[in-house]
């Protein structure tokens, strides 16, 4: 039987991640490789209502939970073990491949990982193009966003409506605007990648939990957490990559607004604190869930 490798690509709330899972259902054993270890571990905790507890690992770079007789594994695209073969493999944010830090790991696993039986990769339709030059007979799936995103514009930090996000791209600003929302709102989550996972686990609880109705956070929140956010707000859109201060592409807006709304239930995209507007052409590249199409991808050669 021909290995059977196919692609689930569209923009955020389009079931993706839940498909993936589905499919890993259906083999003896298998594995996921996510962007985040945040997200590892959230689709680790899922996994624990379909799967009894000792088949199931986790792998991320500061967590190992790996039972004797583990057959499913959630990792991050990095910690996917090298010495063990899958029936089933999923590679999560493909079109990560692209991005100069990390892309060429990506890229090292969208080359070389190979499910015994099926291949799945999922992301964004941006990569589609690439995905067809590697392997000109993948089967591709695109999936439409099942709720709508709407525009709301700016809203004071102590205006802020019950259930949203807010996006700020260093901890000095994390924690200045979760002071703000603290005295107008009462509680507030707080997720950045300096936390411990145990600590950043508890504080994405409270949000999922209802106790807090705001969390304030860094990018990271886009690539995929599935948090019951209705609103996101962007306090900057520029950021500071580990080399540079940079704006974040239109792409990568985008993927962060994605996460409000979940499921069928509608969500909005604004701004607060010290940035005012979004400009027009970037609000209706959100709304109506546009890419940018990826021309390169990176690779570093493993063997010199």
């Amino acid at each position: 039987m021909k290995k059977k490798i196919s692609a689930f690509l569209g923009p955020t709330n389009t079931g993706k991640t839940y498909a993936a899972i589905q499919s890993l259902l259906k083999y003896k054993t298998g594995v996921i490789g996510f962007p985040l270890r945040l997200l590892a571990r959230e689709n680790f905790e899922l996994a624990k209502k379909f799967l009894p507890e000792s088949e199931i690992a986790l792998i991320t770079g500061e967590e190992k939970i790996i039972p004797k007789n583990a057959k499913y594994f959630f990792c991050t695209v990095e910690s996917i073990p090298e010495n063990l073969k899958f029936d089933f493999v999923a590679i999560d944010e493909v079109q990560l491949a692209a991005d100069y830090e990390r892309g060429y790991i990506f890229t090292k696993r969208i080359l070389n990982d190979r499910g015994l039986k099926e291949t799945l990769f999922l992301g964004s339709r941006s990569i589609e193009k690439i995905l067809l030059k590697i392997y000109p007979d993948i089967q591709i799936n695109k999936k439409p966003r099942m709720s709508k995103l709407s525009y709301i514009g700016y809203k004071n930090l102590t205006r802020l409506p019950k259930r949203s996000a807010v996006i700020a791209f260093s901890q000095i600003d994390v924690y200045e605007i979760a002071n703000k929302i603290k005295q107008s709102h009462g509680g507030v989550s707080v997720v950045l990648g300096a936390l411990s996972p145990d600590v950043r686990n508890a504080q994405v609880k409270l949000f999922e939990d209802g106790k807090v109705d705001y969390i304030v956070a860094t990018d990271a929140i886009g690539m995929g957490l599935n948090l019951n956010i209705k609103n996101i707000f962007f306090s900057d859109i520029i950021k500071f990559d580990g080399l540079n201060k940079r704006i974040l592409s239109y792409d990568e807006i985008s993927q962060i607004a994605g996460r409000a709304g979940r499921y069928l239930n509608n969500g909005s995209f604004g701004v607060t604190g010290k940035l005012k507007s979004l400009g027009p052409e970037l609000v209706s590249f959100i709304e109506n869930y546009e890419y940018s199409q990826i021309n390169k991808i990176y690779w570093r050669n493993s063997e010199l």
